[in-house]
């Protein structure tokens, strides 16, 4: 029986060698990974970082950027989309704008003197709005004139 135990260990012990043996000889990849993200992270500018682009507003970032700039901290702002499919196609924008105009608030449409318009033009706005910044692929950016 005292055999047995000690074949055990021997076995424990071996394995336990050989993991420490490829985890140090992957080591290296593993920190490259990371090495990637801080070359990366490190080559963009702040307002890169701040605003990731996503497939769902291409080229919003100057406009996110206008937004944080143009609205005071406490402002409401509403997120209109130009067509009626798109808010349930595309509702994820909404909480993308919640998340990056944070500690700016949404609101509706009619108590909100900001508002973000998704797939608009400066006609679908009309007259009410002053629009103060435009993506070019169908993002603006406006105040209630």
């Amino acid at each position: 029986m005292p055999a047995v135990r000690i074949a055990i260990r021997i076995g424990v012990v071996a394995c336990v060698a050989a993991a420490c043996l490829l985890g140090a000889g992957r080591l290296d990849d593993a920190v490259a990974v990371f090495d990637f993200h801080a070359d990366v992270n490190h080559s963009a500018t702040f307002t890169e970082r701040r605003y990731p682009e996503i497939d769902s507003l291409p080229g919003a970032v100057p406009v996110m950027e206008d937004a944080r700039l143009w609205m005071p901290e406490n402002a409401t702002y509403g997120v209109v989309f130009g067509q009626r499919f798109l808010e349930r196609r595309f509702g994820n924008v909404r909480y993308f704008l919640f998340l990056l105009m944070w500690p700016r608030s949404q609101a509706q449409l009619e108590r909100a003197p900001w508002v973000f318009c998704y797939e608009c033009t400066r006609s679908t706005l009309g007259d009410r709005y002053e629009v103060l910044s435009d993506s070019g692929q169908g993002l603006l950016f406006a105040r209630r004139s």
